[in-house]
């Protein structure tokens, strides 16, 4: 796990403590505040960014 992942996992957790206190009373502000998280990771992951996953097909190419 690179430094860039623990970073981001760091952040990301502590960024959904809100959306988290917020889930039961407003669910649909809670997903409006996650939305970055999940575009965040998403992104990565498209952009096969995250070592911690370990793609196997890396070392094929």
């Amino acid at each position: 796990m690179t430094k860039k992942d623990r970073i981001a996992i760091v952040v990301s957790i502590v960024y959904a403590i809100l959306p988290l206190l917020v889930l039961f009373e407003e669910p649909a502000a809670a997903l409006l505040f996650c939305l970055p998280i999940i575009l965040y990771w998403g992104y990565r992951f498209i952009k096969n960014d995250i070592s911690f996953i370990g793609n196997s097909n890396d070392s094929a190419q």
